[in-house]
């Protein structure tokens, strides 16, 4: 008999499907380009949950492999995929990283993205697994190319992240579809992710998965459970197939929602901004916290408006860096997750720099001067995970990578319609 616990999980998903159908809905205000280009992610949103089903079968394929003794790799030509999958909030503990020329048996799974910028790279590398014997899930775009023909014919699986978008969501990047593409492929990875957990447990198995280190006692929590990354868990009930991908592509599109419909005037306002500081001859310095977002710079789409800061080791760039960077007129995009970095702030008023802030916060620290000039919030919640799993300690699957590049995305393609 389902308990009462469970019984409120599922009411809260019934509750999620009933959301959906207002999520799929353009706006039909006229505004700034934001506002367009969170619809079109939305729109992404809700045609990856057409493709529950093959997710699904995707998950299986893969949790299959595992409970059988494989091990589960993220592969891809570039690092911006990989990076997303790997050592991640609210991911799995269990992936691991596969290497060119790396030996893997039949008896693994390994998930491979491809967003068309590389497609002969894509190729070689998809080849090589497919030639393994694994059990490969590719997530990527369809397209007319052979290369992507040939792509399709050595995966098991197929997950298709082509975008629904119209010219006008693509015009400001130059027609470039990467600004969608490129977040679609997450998204279906962390579908990818949560309908493979779900199979597991319907084996009785439940992997383990990172808590973010910002959540006070996280760190102790992680390292209870590195040593049982596939543990057999009969206290959590075997999840139905679709409800985990169906929650967590739910709970994205909310995000994209209030994103359009509470920080599309910002954006615009943050956009005119910087394309003040250019036109003055001044410099927009960013610093993008690590994972997806640091890779998003002067990929295809980019314009080029901002100057990347290197890139280190924790959530805050380092002062003594800004010092010898930032200059009276110039601005300073922080784009990063939960901190505001204070110390930063202050360097950037002593040069006289302007400062745009995106970070999420935990909503009860009190705002420490200097303030910013302008602040995006970005819309996903703390703890970064956005889906419950009955009877597991913390949620799972995150969102942040996915909303802080559509930000990012959303600012620079605003500074071109602007223009």
């Amino acid at each position: 008999m389902i308990n009462s616990v469970v019984r409120v999980r599922l009411l809260t998903a019934s509750l999620c499907l009933i959301e959906l159908s207002a999520l799929g809905e353009a706006s039909t205000e006229p505004g700034p380009f934001s506002r367009l280009y969170f619809d079109a992610l939305l729109a992404d949103s809700v045609q990856a949950q057409e493709a529950l089903p093959e997710i699904t079968r995707a998950g299986e394929g893969a949790a299959a492999r595992l409970v059988a003794g494989g091990r589960l790799y993220v592969a891809c030509a570039r690092h911006d995929f990989v990076s997303e999958a790997r050592v991640r909030a609210g991911g799995l503990m269990c992936i691991n990283e596969y290497r060119r020329g790396q030996t893997l048996s039949p008896g693994d799974a390994v998930v491979v993205g491809w967003s068309n910028v590389t497609p002969e790279k894509d190729l070689a590398l998809v080849r090589e697994l497919g030639a393994s014997g694994a059990f490969v899930v590719g997530i990527g775009p369809k397209s007319g190319r052979s290369a992507t023909a040939a792509l399709l014919s050595e995966v098991d699986v197929h997950l298709d992240s082509s975008t629904s978008a119209d010219d006008d969501a693509r015009r400001p990047f130059g027609g470039e579809a990467y600004p969608l593409i490129s977040l679609q492929n997450l998204a279906l990875l962390w579908a990818f992710t949560g309908e493979m957990t779900a199979a597991l447990t319907r084996h009785g198995i439940m992997p383990a998965f990172y808590q973010s280190v910002l959540v006070p006692g996280a760190r102790e929590r992680n390292r209870r459970h590195e040593g049982k990354q596939l543990a057999h868990s009969p206290t959590i009930p075997p999840v139905p197939p679709g409800q985990l991908g169906r929650n967590y592509l739910v709970g994205l599109g909310c995000s994209f929602r209030s994103l359009r419909d509470e920080e599309a005037g910002t954006i615009d306002r943050v956009a005119r901004t910087c394309l003040e500081v250019r036109t003055s001859g001044n410099r927009i310095h960013a610093w993008l916290i690590s994972h997806f977002p640091y890779h998003q710079p002067g990929m295809p789409g980019d314009p080029g408006f901002f100057e990347q800061l290197e890139k280190v080791s924790g959530e805050v760039p380092t002062t003594t860096k800004l010092e010898k960077t930032l200059q009276s007129g110039d601005l300073f995009f922080f784009l990063g997750y939960y901190r505001r970095p204070a110390e930063a702030y202050q360097v950037a008023r002593r040069a006289g720099a302007s400062i745009v802030e995106v970070v999420v916060g935990r909503g009860d620290a009190p705002l420490k001067e200097p303030a910013p000039d302008h602040i995006i919030r970005p819309r996903w919640p703390y703890g970064d995970a956005l889906v419950s799993v009955p009877n597991y300690d913390i949620r799972i699957l995150p969102s942040s990578g996915i909303v802080q590049a559509s930000i990012y995305w959303a600012v620079v393609g605003s500074m071109v319609a602007e223009r």
